[in-house]
């Protein structure tokens, strides 16, 4: 057996229980023939539907939903921070497709309720058969989407470690806003190009992964004047400043180093198949290059599947005000120990520009 082979069939095994695409198992069943007995399921609580298995399956997916969201929620406890609107940005696209794959399991579970075979396509062209296209859309959407903002994190952080003077007024809403233009419109041309076998639209297409390229090399470059800023002296008002963002500038932008340490590890599989897509590499069957491709499909079927996991549990631990927000959630009924949390000034009239327009 090819090696390519074993590997495409063992992370698949792996992947199998807990994937977002199971409901294609369900959907083998409910064709496994066409004499099959309409309906399947007569009553809410299926067992043909809830096995052990989809249990854990469903819980999963809950799971990942409640902590798309639990990020959104401990926005609610934060004071305005470039943080807050840069991570809100990443996770509600996040969000919005863990919930479209809640609906995609509500339709293949309604569909076992049919009571015909006529009924069962008519439902299923109606509610299912489409979700497949949308669900690569969001994907894609996410990826791209939190690409694209990882870079302006870091150049925020580095905003705040400038004098005062030079910090000028820096509307994060509003950019994060604008910069939803770059992966809504590289979701649909990939989408097109997979509908359509031009030559033109598979050069278009090639855009997503130009735009991944830049953003890793972004990253990286960023990373350094990162570091070079780290070990550089603050300017003096820095210390006295009222400003949360500006007194802590260089702590926070350690920890903002720290925290994209798994994003831009993670996009190392999606720079590899980019440059395999841009210079139409074909590896030869069971060779090194070969090897490197499946790997690579994998980790980013991992990383899609997982992403919001590791998202909330790095933005929870390494960014300072979800850290505090967390304390804040947490620990504030009588049961719960006493947090001591430094507040957080909110002088609007002498705090920078670009935590007063943190907002806009």
């Amino acid at each position: 057996m090819e090696m390519s082979s074993v590997l495409t069939s063992t992370v698949l095994s792996i992947m199998g229980d807990h994937s977002n695409l199971d409901q294609f198992d369900l959907e083998t069943t409910t064709r496994k023939s066409t004499s099959r007995i309409y309906p399947i399921c007569t009553e809410f609580f299926c067992d043909m539907y809830f096995t052990p298995k989809k249990i854990i399956s469903l819980a999963i997916l809950l799971g990942r939903v409640a902590i798309a969201l639990l990020i959104m929620i401990l926005g609610l406890k934060m004071e305005k921070d470039f943080m807050r609107s840069i991570t809100n940005t990443i996770f509600i696209p996040i969000a919005v497709s863990e919930l479209f794959t809640i609906y995609i399991e509500i339709a293949f579970y309604q569909d076992m309720f049919s009571q015909s075979p006529t009924q069962s396509k008519d439902f299923k062209a109606a509610y299912i058969d489409w979700t497949d296209a949308f669900l690569s859309i969001i994907n894609d959407y996410v990826s791209i989407n939190t690409m694209v903002l990882l870079p302006l994190l870091l150049y925020c952080g580095r905003i705040a470690t400038l004098s005062g003077d030079r910090i000028n007024a820096f509307p994060t809403n509003m950019i994060c806003l604008i910069m939803q233009i770059v992966p809504f419109f590289i979701c649909i041309l990939n989408y097109v190009a997979t509908l359509n076998g031009a030559v033109v639209l598979k050069i278009l297409a090639a855009t997503s992964r130009v735009v991944t390229i830049i953003c890793f090399l972004a990253i990286f470059v960023q990373v350094f004047i990162s570091i070079v800023t780290i070990m550089r002296e603050l300017p003096t008002e820095a210390a006295t400043s009222v400003d949360m963002q500006i007194r802590d500038a260089r702590s926070r932008l350690s920890w903002t180093l720290i925290y994209l340490i798994v994003p831009f590890l993670f996009l190392i599989p999606f720079v590899i198949e980019a440059i395999y897509y841009i210079f139409q590499i074909q590896p030869e069957p069971d060779s090194f290059a070969k090897k490197v491709q499946v790997i690579c499909d994998m980790l980013i079927l991992m990383v899609n599947f997982f992403r919001p996991a590791f998202m909330v549990l790095i933005t929870m631990v390494f960014l300072p005000p979800y850290r505090r927000a967390v304390m804040i959630l947490f620990c504030c009924c009588s049961c719960c120990p006493k947090v001591n949390v430094e507040p957080l000034p909110r002088k609007e009239n002498e705090s920078s520009l670009m935590y007063r327009y943190a907002d806009l």
